[in-house]
């Protein structure tokens, strides 16, 4: 009997590849996509050896409409599909005005488009399977900033899909989450340009997670039948205060910190 198969994007490295090694441990074969084909090759190869699976690469930026599109045909080709997740993403920092449109432009076609059209591609065999659906939003989701604007915003967007995905085909067997990030300990934030040795020093309240405890917690969630993880008792009581508490008052309280701040 074949083993089961989850494609991952964003695979790389971070989440995604966490995700990946999770998979695999559970003996998924793999389909890993992202655009560094050194590090993706070098992982797909130590999961495989290690786990005794498959694993395959499809390289692509999500930005690009003819990597997308081929990502898309690859997925609704596949004779089964067992798990899809969403994970490719990044920020953009900067107020909306200063930064050109088409990086703005970029990231809203890697988090809202790539991340619905992928999920329309698999759901007919993913609904077959039972399988499972993930996709990475953030804490960031629920939180107003100035600074890189379109983030929070996109990652609002994928929660909400996810939600309503999840509620729409939960009797159909589909387990569908939203994994909700708060501080995770990746080369995200060192991508953009951060000190990655000045962001990760301990914050308290808002610690920094490993990218393999975040993925851990979120199949704790899924097991549990939630449509939303967000791990930490501090992350969930920001959450909290920023779904109960006026706007106003909270976005005074973060200034311009960046939403990002609160990224994966």
């Amino acid at each position: 009997m074949p083993n089961r198969l989850a494609v991952i994007t964003g695979a790389t490295s971070g989440i995604g590849a966490a995700y990946a090694e999770a998979f695999a441990q559970r003996g998924y074969d793999l389909l890993l996509t992202g655009r560094r084909e050194k590090e993706l090759s070098e992982l797909a190869q130590r999961l495989a050896a290690q786990y005794s699976v498959a694993a395959e690469l499809q390289l692509g930026d999500l930005s690009d409409p003819k990597d997308l599109q081929a990502l898309v045909d690859t997925v609704t080709q596949l004779p089964a599909l067992d798990a899809l997740v969403n994970n490719a993403g990044y920020a953009v920092d900067g107020r909306l005005a200063e930064v050109e449109w088409s990086k703005q432009k970029a990231l809203l076609d890697v988090h809202v488009t790539a991340t619905t059209q992928l999920t329309h591609a698999a759901l007919p065999n993913l609904l077959s399977a039972k399988g499972i659906l993930i996709n990475v939003a953030s804490v960031a989701s629920w939180i107003p900033t100035a600074q890189s604007v379109l983030y929070g915003p996109t990652k609002a967007y994928v929660r909400s899909f996810t939600e309503s995905v999840g509620l729409g085909y939960r009797k159909d067997g589909l387990k569908a989450l939203a994994l909700c990030p708060g501080f995770t300990i990746t080369d995200f934030h060192s991508r953009m340009g951060i000190d990655p040795d000045t962001f990760y020093k301990d914050k308290g309240f808002t610690r920094a997670w490993t990218a393999g405890q975040v993925v851990s917690q979120s199949f704790k969630d899924l097991e549990k039948g939630r449509l939303v993880s967000v791990q930490g008792w501090n992350y969930k009581l920001l959450v909290f205060f920023m779904r109960h508490l006026p706007m106003t008052w909270m976005a005074a309280a973060l200034g311009r910190s960046g939403s990002a701040r609160f990224s994966k």
